[in-house]
């Protein structure tokens, strides 16, 4: 059989799954309600919904993608919305039984939303620069720049999780460290940057470069599409951080077995297997 990021054996498997995601998936479970979880996923669904009615007054002001209106393509995107949002109720029927795979599937359909939040906003910023730069070049151009770049992006997880996964590469992601060390940062500091932000702006209103100059402005509008690159290569990082919940599933049993968990901690109290071993007990 030819070797894939997808069919690689448990020996294998465990080069990529970290005893640090196992240990999060546990907490997870442990200390998060699915009451949050699931308001998370209305309100990504609500804000793709705001995105899609703006979108309609973007075309009333004749703004374009590629000669398709934005709000038909942001339309698009919000009924995939719903199918996210279903993903994530039926996936939870399953965490009765796999409490540990909650945070797996969790973050699969919470960075898929996040994902078409992302391309609803990309497709109204590319609109956008079509009026200074033109609306076929501005569409053609950054479509092909954006495809080209999702695609080396999967070229890079497909390699590095190969080379992981058979060539016992050391696993490492740096983009997530920094997110990290970023959210750390942002909870400590981030109160007082924006008071700063704040004050600044009280005392010097009228200091908005981009807004003052139109030279400056033009140029703003023409490359705000690339503004989205950092935002989805994070989102890119996150997703190739959870795919070891993928082997984690797919080896469920086993990896419960080498991280020395009881089956009531890693299924769950109200598990079919939990149930069947108090009967075996018996």
């Amino acid at each position: 059989m030819k070797q894939t990021i997808f069919n690689a054996s448990l020996e294998e498997s465990m080069n990529l799954v970290t005893d640090q995601y196992i240990k999060t998936s546990f907490e997870y479970f442990n200390e998060k309600g699915y009451e949050g979880k699931l308001l998370g996923f209305i309100t990504m669904q609500f804000i793709l919904f705001l995105i899609f009615l703006f979108s309609i007054w973007i075309d009333s002001q004749n703004l374009q993608f590629l000669f398709m209106k934005v709000s038909l393509i942001n339309g698009a995107f919000f009924g995939l919305g719903f199918v996210g949002f279903v993903g994530y109720l039926i996936d939870l029927t399953k965490i009765k039984n796999q409490s540990i795979l909650s945070y797996y599937y969790f973050n699969v359909w919470s960075n898929f939303m996040i994902f078409l939040l992302c391309l609803q906003c990309l497709v109204i910023g590319i609109a956008g620069a079509g009026t200074i730069i033109g609306m076929i070049l501005s569409g053609a151009l950054y479509t092909v720049a954006f495809i080209l770049y999702f695609i080396r992006l999967f070229q890079n997880f497909q390699k590095n999780t190969f080379e992981i996964l058979y060539q016992e590469s050391t696993y490492s992601n740096r983009g997530a460290d920094f997110l990290d060390r970023f959210v750390v940062f942002a909870k400590r500091y981030g109160g007082l940057i924006l008071f700063l932000i704040v004050i600044f702006r009280i005392f010097f209103p009228n200091s908005d470069l981009i807004q003052q100059n139109g030279t400056f402005r033009s140029i703003f509008v023409a490359i705000n599409p690339i503004i989205f690159v950092p935002f989805l290569y994070f989102l890119y990082v996150l997703s190739v951080n959870n795919f070891q919940g993928y082997y984690l599933k797919k080896y469920l049993e086993d990896y419960r077995q080498l991280s020395d968990y009881s089956i009531e901690d890693w299924y769950g109290k109200e598990s079919k297997r939990y149930k069947e071993s108090l009967d075996q007990e018996v």
